[in-house]
């Protein structure tokens, strides 16, 4: 499966034919944050002579003591060239919202928070995944995705930690210095980043301050952002979910496709 797994799985599972390219799988960051040097240079290092590999690991301190951010980007089916735009916010505790429009199948959104998942897909997406008699049955209706569901891993797309390489500190990534530039007007530093198993991506890291990730691309050089970018913003702002009403909400998994 193509990395990011997280994303890929969760995106698959809809049964939209859609395996998203991004990055890491990590399952944990906790010990970025325990890194004993500051996640910002010191005046006296300078971020454009650091090694590839210093890099990596001042990119992963730093997003290893963010508390949330907001994910915004694209990532394109390998297979089939359909395009997939995401928006998300998450946090460390779990609380998270992802909007998802699917080229040619219509938008989702996912809600977690206190380990619970919930997926409200668009008509047009549920006509997609279980026919036109459960769309109109369940229009905009929110499904309560129980443990063990085909569609359970859909929650794995709020684990910061598998966002990036970067929530990974133990992950087996070989990484080379890039070239200085700017992402949405800041300073930012490359790093090409690649593996056996996840292949290979472009990252920019913030070059004043935490160097936090602020962008990964797929591939490196001319290919990069072909298939996949996400930008990487609003550090640490809270993340406040929006209210579900009671009603809205159908307690189990979606239903049988065909099913009145």
């Amino acid at each position: 499966m193509p990395a990011n797994r997280a994303v890929a799985a969760a995106l698959a599972a809809l049964g939209l034919a859609l395996t998203a390219t991004a990055c890491d799988d990590a399952k944990d960051s906790t010990a970025a944050a325990a890194a004993s040097s500051p996640a910002s240079p010191s005046p006296t290092e300078r971020v454009a002579s650091m090694t590839g590999k210093r890099l990596l690991d001042k990119g992963r301190e730093a997003y290893g003591k963010a508390s949330s951010l907001r994910v915004t980007g694209f990532v394109v089916d390998e297979d089939s060239g359909r395009r997939t735009g995401v928006q998300m916010v998450a946090d460390r505790t779990g609380q998270c919202q992802l909007k998802a429009d699917v080229e040619s199948a219509g938008q989702f959104e996912i809600l977690r928070t206190e380990g619970t998942t919930l997926f409200r897909p668009s008509a047009a997406t549920l006509t997609a995944m279980r026919g036109a008699a459960v769309a109109e049955r369940y229009r905009d209706r929110w499904f309560k995705i129980p443990a063990g569901s085909e569609y359970s891993s859909m929650a794995d797309l709020c684990d910061l930690a598998g966002l990036t390489a970067f929530g990974d500190p133990n992950g087996s990534w070989q990484a080379l210095a890039g070239e200085p530039g700017t992402v949405a007007g800041r300073a930012s530093m490359g790093v090409q980043l690649s593996s056996t198993e996840e292949g290979a991506f472009t990252a920019h890291l913030a070059a004043e301050g935490a160097m936090v990730p602020l962008r990964m691309e797929d591939g490196w050089g001319e290919s990069a952002g072909k298939k996949m970018t996400l930008d990487f913003t609003d550090y640490d702002v809270p993340v406040v979910l929006p209210a579900v009403p009671a009603g809205s909400v159908v307690d189990g998994d979606l239903p049988a496709k065909g099913a009145a």
